[in-house]
């Protein structure tokens, strides 16, 4: 993929530049004792803050569902979609890798309530309650500002010692976002241009180059990646060529979605 290359191209010409490394804070409970950032090599870490500038300039994955393109008629507001997550899905889980993707999911979910005028209150209670079960700051101030400035996200993450769990939230986003672009092409698609399309897609090479770098150190997401690596496929240039990919990788992009919270 053309797109790719270029990506690969630019982020290792970041390589050589001089990058300060944080110290790992002390993340404190479950699955967070696998992943010390502070054992990050200097050049990965200035790779990440190069593939993070990348994923910035795409704007937010889920940037559809708010940007005001998507009109809903009162007829279609009538049909709610049944394919949202219930917001009580974080009720028992355990590991933090667990309620940063839930997160990632239910910003996305909450979204798209909204523009079908359903009542997303138990979607913000939840997304709150995840911020304080975590105890992350960054967290709960990315919610609250619907992720939509990824960068100050990724840095206040990797300034509290938990960027692994920035890309988690990012790709669960990511993959919650196909999804429901998956259910409803006929309508969501209509607010989509050849550059939006191709852009969409672009976001799942920036993410495998980020993933990549992180699999080493952490074996979480050395398990994302193996949950994402069907999305590969997912390299579309224009709107025709992604409605015909999310409706060929419907399954691959639903098995996903469904390994995601596991």
């Amino acid at each position: 993929m053309k797109k790719f290359s270029l990506l690969v191209a630019a982020v290792a010409a970041m390589v050589f530049a001089s990058c300060g490394n944080k110290t790992a804070a002390n993340q404190g409970n479950g699955d967070s004792v696998s992943f010390e950032q502070s054992q990050i090599e200097e050049k990965i870490m200035v790779e990440l803050d190069s593939i993070i500038d990348q994923w910035h300039k795409l704007g937010p994955v889920d940037g559809i569902f708010a940007n005001g393109k998507i009109q809903l008629s009162e007829d279609e507001m009538k049909v709610k979609p049944n394919y949202l997550l219930p917001a009580s899905i974080a009720d028992d889980m355990s590991l933090l890798s667990q309620k940063y993707r839930a997160m990632g999911m239910l910003v996305v979910d909450k979204k798209v309530a909204s523009l079908y005028k359903m009542d997303t209150d138990a979607y913000t209670a939840t997304i709150t309650k995840i911020a304080t079960d975590v105890n992350d700051n960054a967290l709960q101030e990315a919610a609250n500002g619907d992720m939509s400035d990824a960068k100050a996200f990724y840095l206040a993450e990797k300034e509290a010692g938990r960027i692994n769990f920035f890309w988690e939230t990012s790709a669960a986003g990511l993959v919650e976002t196909f999804y429901i672009l998956s259910q409803n092409q006929e309508k969501f698609l209509q607010a989509f241009d050849d550059q939006t399309a191709s852009d969409m897609t672009y976001h799942i090479a920036v993410l495998k180059l980020a993933l990549d770098d992180l699999a080493t150190y952490d074996p979480n997401i050395k398990g994302l990646v193996d949950i994402l690596s069907p999305l590969n496929e997912l390299n579309a240039i224009s709107v025709d060529q992604l409605k015909e990919q999310l409706e060929k990788m419907r399954p691959q992009i639903e098995k996903a979605r469904g390994e995601m919270l596991k």
